[in-house]
């Protein structure tokens, strides 16, 4: 046991006195994953019930990052490309839905480098492509949407060596929209929202993952 207790603190020390800024580093890469949750108005789901709609929210979501940056001492603006999917589930005793979106942008962020670590905030406007591939009494039933959105990120990340960082990220997307297309029993519509004209829909995720810096 005493041997082990050893052998995990050498890692962790070595680890530490490894770690160094990437400062010198122009671009990184970096993938995500972890917990979302859907925001604003469900548009064209299968059932409205407030449980169903609460347990719909809960979801997953995954992204892919690139920034190329300006180098600088402690603060580096930085231009890049952000792809986001998730996905929210459920079902009930008549039906299912399954809502996959899929959000493309281009970014512009600003870094805070420190020796050891770095705090970064970025935002962008690009492309959501919003899919509900639902089922009623076993037939599929198609929801679709393809609208602008926009997103905010605030992440945080420890630099494991020169190249390599691990990183949590908390990002908030958004879109809206008027109206929805429907495909149920090999037909095809499109259905306006009736209330308000318009619907916010959207997610927050917090994901977890890694960097790499070259």
């Amino acid at each position: 046991m005493r041997d082990l207790l050893c052998f995990l603190v050498g890692v962790l020390l070595a680890t530490s006195l490894y770690a160094q800024s990437t400062g010198d580093k122009r671009s990184s890469f970096s993938v995500h994953a972890g917990p979302s949750w859907y925001l604003g108005r469900f548009m064209g789901i299968t059932d409205g019930a407030d449980a169903y709609r609460s347990d719909l929210r809960k979801g997953v979501a995954w992204d892919v990052n690139y920034l190329g940056q300006i180098v600088g001492r402690e603060l580096k603006f930085g231009i890049g490309a952000l792809y986001q999917g998730s996905s929210y589930k459920n079902t009930h005793e008549t039906g299912a839905d399954k809502i996959l979106m899929h959000y493309v942008a281009p970014q512009v962020a600003l870094t805070m480098v420190q020796k050891h670590y770095q705090l970064q905030f970025s935002g962008g406007v690009g492309y959501q492509l919003y899919r509900d591939k639902s089922t009623v009494y076993d037939k599929p039933r198609k929801v679709s949407m393809s609208k602008l959105a926009g997103n905010l990120a605030l992440s945080g990340e420890y630099f494991l060596t020169s190249h390599w960082g691990a990183s949590a990220r908390l990002n908030w997307l958004a879109s809206s929209s008027e109206s929805y297309s429907v495909k149920y029993h090999n037909e095809k519509w499109d259905v306006e929202n009736p209330k308000t004209g318009t619907g916010y829909f959207g997610q927050l995720s917090l994901l977890f993952g890694l960097n790499y810096h070259f």
